[in-house]
């Protein structure tokens, strides 16, 4: 695909999980749609696509639409982890791979014109990441959730969610027996079973899908772990059986939004909540800060190269070219 007609549709909110995965099955094939728990990603060649997807997302969330090398620019900064807010975490660019695979198994119209470009992606991203943000400290929600429970790892941990964020946080839950629940039974069995196999010498336990069974787990755990939105139905419920269990400390971390404002989770006060955990990581060295603003000055560098020529992979000794392109904007 020429880069100049490539298009890029970025959804960001809080409830992606809410919108409609397609707008009908021509589009899905016509677009590289790519979800993660806060944003959706498009990538795609036709403007009447773009605004049929366009139309089956969440009106209050934020869109921007890019083209061109600017939107070669955004996807090596959603790659890197630099449009998350949890600034170059290493989860997303997993995610992303996961995604163009599955989308070239499903043999999407566009697989074979965007190929050489997510191949020039994927190495573009290592070389960034190698180059600029490594030794910048673990940066994934997994690590975070490690850290803050460090303290607390003899009993049981429950975890609520099976979907990619619980995911990429379940293996870094330190505890005697990881107790998974998930709505759908079949997604918490399957997490636990890709768990075990991984980790044979720990402990995973999915549970039954009913509210009965996750309660009962809320009683018996050391820490939870929240993957999910909050819901004003079971929140109450939940909490009550957190304060009314007959062990005492533990922590709560509550990945699914900021739970501050939350007329029944402010009331806990052992809670760390998303927009918690992104307040305690503003705390970033000056060397961070740098080795982030060099990895988002790369990332346009290597789109203005792409560029030059309108394709996703250029000769080499273009270099000069693009760095004295930046150095002029």
């Amino acid at each position: 695909m020429d880069l100049r007609q490539l298009q890029v549709l970025h959804w960001r909110g809080d409830h992606v999980a809410n919108a409609s995965p397609c707008a009908g099955p021509t589009a899905v094939a016509d677009a590289f749609q790519i979800d993660t728990c806060q944003r959706r990603v498009a990538l795609l060649r036709d403007s009447a696509v773009l605004e049929r997807l366009r139309s089956h997302l969440p009106a209050d969330g934020a869109v921007q639409i890019f083209t061109g090398s600017d939107a070669y620019a955004f996807l090596l900064r959603f790659a890197c982890g630099l449009e998350s807010r949890l600034v170059a975490e290493t989860e997303i660019f997993g995610q992303i791979k996961q995604a163009w695979r599955a989308y070239e198994l499903a043999e999407g119209t566009l697989r074979r014109q965007l190929a050489p470009l997510m191949r020039q992606l994927f190495q573009d991203t290592k070389a960034i990441r190698a180059q600029y943000l490594s030794g910048t400290g673990s940066a994934s929600y997994g690590s975070q959730v490690r850290r803050l429970l460090r303290d607390n790892v003899s009993g049981p941990a429950l975890l609520i969610g099976a979907g990619q964020l619980a995911q990429s946080v379940a293996p870094w839950i330190e505890c005697s027996e990881l107790l998974i629940w998930n709505r759908s039974p079949a997604k918490a069995q399957a997490l636990a079973a890709q768990l075990r196999e991984r980790y044979p010498e720990r402990q995973f336990r999915a549970l039954a899908g009913d509210a009965t069974a996750e309660i009962a787990a809320w009683q018996q755990a050391q820490n939870i772990v929240l993957c999910v939105p909050a819901d004003a139905e079971r929140d109450g419920e939940r909490i009550r059986a957190w304060q009314t269990r007959a062990q005492s400390g533990g922590q709560i971390i509550h990945l699914g939004g900021d739970m501050r404002a939350n007329a029944q989770w402010c009331t806990v006060t052992a809670l760390t909540s998303l927009d918690t955990l992104f307040d305690m990581l503003q705390e970033q060295s000056d060397q961070r800060q740098r080795q982030v603003q060099c990895a988002l000055h790369a990332c346009t560098d290597k789109s203005l190269l792409h560029g030059q020529g309108g394709s996703a992979h250029q000769a080499d000794g273009q270099e000069d070219v693009a760095a004295f392109a930046a150095l002029s904007r």
